[in-house]
């Protein structure tokens, strides 16, 4: 994710919480239980940049986050699960990003089949710092008296366009123009969904294999690989 705390908080005129007490700079290479900028509406439905664990937690677990981290909801059937009802309801969120990174599974001569990596994008001229957003949901888990741990997770989708071939889901995009709506908890979360973007403004490419591994970090991540 390209941008650091004051260029995502212009990008989506939003507040930041907690002024001064936390940072963000550019991360090309985050993995599930990192603690990522969100955008979510406060009390008086400001958008406010908040600092969100990836992997939502639900509220109503007793056990502290502990296994695989739940970072994607399908959005077919969240409203359904218990871990996202009440998200879905109740606590919609924004996924600031600028492009993700998704494995094509490609057969080799010999029968043998491997996996490589393509970074996917809005078609822009300026690949890889454009700042868009995912939807997602995010929830709020007690820690201790006065202490909570707020966590998030992306919805996801079928997916269409010309990454379809690389994957069969790709998370949930908004227009612009409907993410105050999503943000609402007094909104339709269902109709605003309808208006959901499909793939045909998507651009992708091959990246070196080095995204595989989370320790891996920088903006060289994100370029062409040398074989395109």
């Amino acid at each position: 994710m390209a941008g650091n705390l004051g260029q995502i908080a212009t990008r989506f005129a939003s507040k930041t919480s907690d002024e001064g007490l936390w940072n963000w700079e550019p991360r090309y290479n985050v993995a599930p239980g990192a603690v990522i900028p969100t955008i979510a509406f406060n009390g008086q439905k400001d958008r406010t940049l908040v600092p969100m664990r990836w992997g939502l937690h639900p509220s109503w677990r007793k056990e502290p986050p502990e296994g695989r981290p739940l970072f994607n909801a399908r959005v077919e059937t969240a409203k359904e699960k218990p871990s996202f009802r009440t998200p879905f309801k109740r606590r919609r969120a924004l996924i600031p990003t600028t492009g993700w990174y998704e494995w094509e599974r490609v057969e080799m001569p010999n029968g043998k089949e491997l996996k490589q990596p393509h970074f996917i994008f809005e078609d822009s001229e300026n690949v890889g710092s454009e700042i868009f957003a995912f939807a997602g949901l995010w929830d709020r888990w007690r820690v201790d008296e006065g202490i909570e741990l707020l966590s998030c997770t992306i919805l996801t989708t079928a997916a269409l366009g010309d990454v379809k071939h690389l994957h069969h889901r790709m998370p949930v995009r908004l227009p612009e123009n409907q993410w105050d709506r999503w943000l609402d908890w007094d909104e339709n979360p269902d109709r605003t969904l309808e208006t959901m973007l499909g793939g045909d403004d998507l651009g992708h490419y091959e990246v070196d294999r080095a995204v595989g591994n989370a320790r891996n970090e920088g903006a060289e991540l994100i370029r062409p690989s040398a074989a395109v």
